[in-house]
């Protein structure tokens, strides 16, 4: 009996740690915005984002202007969309922080970092690369950092703030790394 009790909780611990390991994993995005003021605005910006980008667990902090939330797993996000939905709200958007948890990848021979929930893409760069012509995008620590945490399949948790342009992928200015132990 004991044995059959202790069969059953590793399959449903095994099982949890799978389930895990493939939910979506854009873990929290925040948005800085422009013209929160008041409760109606709090409902308004939650209630655009629910439905034009898919957020969930939204929280808005007035004083801040400063709105968190969710993604749903399995669930990529999409940068267009959330910027729509703000301005549909009647806000301006400043920026945006995502803390996405992946793989580091090769893309184009600069590093990025892939979602291992959706597969979604962000190159990666630090503050104090920001120049394209130099063609260097991390400081040389945190890319050994990176290239050894690529070449191990290393897990990873980064966040930052999105950088874009037109007709170029996504980036993420990074302001946080930590492996994930695995």
């Amino acid at each position: 009996m004991q044995k059959t009790i202790g069969s059953l909780i590793l399959v449903i611990l095994l099982s949890i740690s799978v389930s895990s390991q493939s939910s979506a994993e854009i873990e929290g995005i925040q948005l800085q915005v422009d013209g929160l003021s008041c409760p109606f605005c709090a409902i308004g910006i939650n209630k655009h984002l629910k439905q034009q980008a898919g957020l969930e667990g939204i929280e808005v902090h007035l004083k801040q202007g400063v709105t968190e939330g969710k993604l749903p797993p399995g669930k990529g996000i999409d940068i267009g969309k959330v910027r729509q939905a703000v301005q549909e709200a009647g806000f301006t958007l400043r920026g945006i922080k995502l803390t996405i948890i992946g793989r580091i990848i090769q893309d184009n021979g600069h590093l990025a970092i892939e979602s291992r929930g959706d597969g979604t893409q962000f190159l990666l760069f630090d503050r104090g690369h920001r120049e394209v012509e130099s063609g260097i995008f991390l400081e040389e620590k945190l890319r050994q950092r990176l290239e050894q945490a690529r070449g191990a399949g290393k897990i990873v948790r980064v966040s930052g703030a999105v950088h874009e342009h037109k007709g170029l992928p996504s980036a993420l200015m990074i302001e946080s790394v930590e492996m994930i132990p695995e």
